[in-house]
């Protein structure tokens, strides 16, 4: 990608904007680095999905950042995992600072914008290596 093509301008040349989100496209999402990567359990979380009838052995959340960007990308989503060790996303979407623009510039939209990073997320290794020990244990970086 080179510095002037609109993935790149849109992303480097965007602040945060009043209503808070950094935008770019999806394409220069895609090319981020994100370094830091927590991961804990929160049995909270647990609770509420056995309530909504998802069996979940453990949950808790995931947040990733960007350190050399600036201003800082933020993604955040809880996970759960059932007894057989399989991890999944949790109902209920993830939160990001960030809202997707078409090359033109033009907001994609929040529910656009939540799929595209459902999809971005798919193609990244993220599950937590094994459950924390503790409620509320940071299980580390990924």
């Amino acid at each position: 990608m080179s510095p002037s093509s609109p993935s790149c301008m849109i992303f480097t040349d965007t602040k945060r904007s009043l209503d808070g989100y950094i935008r770019m496209t999806f394409d220069a999402l895609s090319n981020l680095n994100f370094p830091s990567k927590l991961a804990w359990q929160d049995e909270g979380l647990q609770q509420d999905l056995i309530v909504d009838d998802i069996p979940a052995s453990c949950a808790g959340y995931c947040e990733w950042a960007t350190e050399e960007a600036a201003p800082q990308i933020s993604i955040g989503w809880a996970w759960f995992s059932l007894a057989d060790g399989r991890t999944f996303v949790a109902p209920g979407g993830m939160s990001s600072n960030v809202m997707l623009v078409t090359q033109a510039g033009y907001d994609l939209g929040m529910h656009k914008t939540n799929e595209l990073l459902h999809a971005w997320l798919a193609r990244e290794s993220w599950q937590p290596a094994e459950p924390a020990s503790g409620a509320g244990q940071v299980l580390g970086h990924l």
